[in-house]
């Protein structure tokens, strides 16, 4: 059997879009012929990591640290869990979560690949032509930066929806009683769809699922432009990756 590099997910962020990924890194490492073709993968779906949102909020007004759960300690002991177990490299099913990549990474001796980065690399080879993207993702990843920064590095704007439909929209389709961290999946898809088509009035020419719960439920055939799925980027990646060994 061919040697290939193992796969780590450092998971539970959220547990339903870390199940996707690793359906997302079997589907990517089709076609094969055999089960010992496909890529090994270490999942760890750690649900008990602390809340990022609230974290990455706290951290961008400098909230006191007694109002938030810090996850990096979480996050770096699952990380430490996955390459004891023997992964070559990791990834993560939570763009939020890349808010802390650099201290993870530094944390082990593993490499980490970057989502956010590999999405700005797959839009611009892609989209060559798309220079105003539209941003899909919780408030403290807008917020945060790490879209915009990565994009802007190839002279691409990101725009995000207004400060309604970002709350009533987006928000409310991931983390509201009838969204997708609640399990459902329709209404979801109604609010996202009516916040693409907002973007999209403001001159997007792609979409971001820049939210791993956007990516559950968020079709093409619910935008008039593109959709770029980081998750179904990152696996892509992470297969070939794996198979750099061979």
């Amino acid at each position: 059997m061919t040697d290939v590099y193992t796969i780590g997910i450092l998971g539970g962020m959220g547990p339903e879009a870390t199940n996707q990924l690793c359906s997302l890194v079997t589907a990517a490492a089709n076609p094969v012929n055999r089960d010992q073709d496909h890529i090994p993968v270490i999942t760890f779906n750690n649900s008990r990591i602390p809340d990022r949102v609230r974290a990455v909020q706290g951290s961008i007004h400098q909230a006191s640290a007694d109002d938030f759960e810090n996850p990096l300690p979480e996050m770096i002991r699952t990380a430490r869990v996955l390459e004891q177990a023997g992964a070559d490299f990791l990834i993560m099913p939570c763009n939020l979560a890349h808010y802390f990549v650099d201290e993870i990474q530094q944390a082990i001796r593993i490499p980490i690949l970057n989502v956010i980065e590999e999405t700005a690399r797959f839009a611009v080879d892609e989209h060559p032509r798309a220079y105003k993207i539209g941003l899909l993702a919780s408030t403290p990843t807008i917020e945060s930066g790490i879209f915009e920064r990565a994009f802007k590095r190839y002279e691409r704007q990101i725009i995000s929806p207004d400060e309604d439909n970002q709350e009533e929209k987006v928000m409310r389709a991931i983390y509201g009683s009838e969204g997708i961290k609640c399990g459902h999946k329709e209404r979801p898809r109604t609010l996202l769809t009516e916040a693409t088509q907002h973007l999209t009035a403001q001159g997007a020419q792609l979409i971001i699922a820049g939210c791993t719960e956007v990516s559950l439920v968020l079709e093409q055939k619910d935008s008039p432009c593109p959709i770029i799925d980081p998750l179904q980027i990152i696996a892509e990646v992470a297969v070939r990756r794996a198979r750099s060994l061979q």
